[in-house]
């Protein structure tokens, strides 16, 4: 093995914030929780249908969000995974 195939250590573990998909999924997250605050804020002590409905599709869009994020992290590290098979 020649030194040039030396791996460093900070070149193969990043810190989780210099990831820009992980950047965008940390703002999605703290969007859609300042989102369920605001509506909660706003309606006050009158939570109707129109606002239950609100807040479900705002959590339920974000599990979808999440889910997604997910997948594609798992996908994208088998590719990574297999490629450095070869």
């Amino acid at each position: 093995m020649s030194e040039d195939d030396d791996l460093d250590f900070k070149d193969v573990v990043e810190l989780p914030l210099q990831s820009k998909k992980f950047l965008a999924y940390l703002i999605s997250e703290v969007g859609w929780k300042a989102i369920i605050f605001y509506i909660l804020y706003k309606s006050g002590d009158k939570i109707d249908t129109y606002i239950t409905t609100l807040l479900v599709t705002v959590i339920v869009t974000s599990g979808f969000i999440q889910i997604g994020y997910i997948l594609g992290q798992v996908a994208l590290d088998k590719y990574v995974s297999l490629r450095d098979k070869k």
